[in-house]
């Protein structure tokens, strides 16, 4: 088994509340290989008007 950490930017639209994050972030990661352990380092508001926000996530995948 090879372990791999990762640094992943993900968009969180407004439509995804807060509640269903955890659910919305490990959907995501789990498209990159067998997730380990991930932790949300940085948010960012963006730029745009539609309110989204950026995540920063640090993740340790097994492939």
């Amino acid at each position: 088994m090879k372990l791999s950490s990762v640094d992943y930017y993900l968009d969180w639209p407004v439509s995804i509340k807060l509640k269903n994050l955890r659910e919305y972030i490990i959907a995501n990661l789990e498209k990159k290989g067998n997730l380990i352990r991930w932790s949300i380092v940085d948010i960012q508001n963006s730029i745009d008007s539609f309110g989204m926000k950026k995540l920063k996530i640090k993740a340790v995948l097994a492939n």
